[in-house]
This record gives structure tokens, C-alpha cells and sequence, in this order.
């Protein structure tokens, strides 16, 4: 299971990156944090982008097809 950086998922999903930070806030979207330094690399599985776009190949996804993953 391939672990994505920020800029590799928006490119997965054919987003901008802010997309990625607003999917995330909204809970919409795992990130996995490592803390090495003083900045934190975030990581996406390549698992959970495919989930959350599984019903809908193009175009921003309907509600009900969103799950929020806890």
C-alpha cells in the first residue's frame, strides 16, 4: 500500500493541494503525521484516495458517496 506526500495525492485525485488540506480538516481525509525535526511529513495511503472517489471517476464526489474515516 503506497503512502502518498500532500503534492502526490492532489496529483492521484486531480486536485489542487488545497483541496487535500480542506479534505483533511473536514475529516474527509486521513493524514498520517511523522515528526522528524521541527516540521511534520505528512503521508496519505493511497488506500483511503481511492476509497473516498471510489463511486465517481471525474468531478468533485456527491455526499453520499463520502465516508468519513475515523
Amino acid at each position: 500500500m503506497p503512502w502518498l506526500t500532500k503534492k502526490e495525492a492532489a496529483e492521484y485525485l486531480r486536485v489542487c493541494e488545497n483541496t487535500i488540506d480542506t479534505l483533511e480538516s473536514e475529516g474527509m481525509l486521513k493524514g498520517y503525521r511523522l515528526y522528524i525535526g521541527k516540521k511534520p511529513i505528512v503521508r496519505f495511503k493511497q488506500e483511503y484516495l481511492d476509497n473516498l472517489f471510489l463511486k465517481r471517476q471525474k468531478g468533485r464526489p456527491r455526499q453520499e458517496e463520502i465516508t468519513k474515516l475515523n
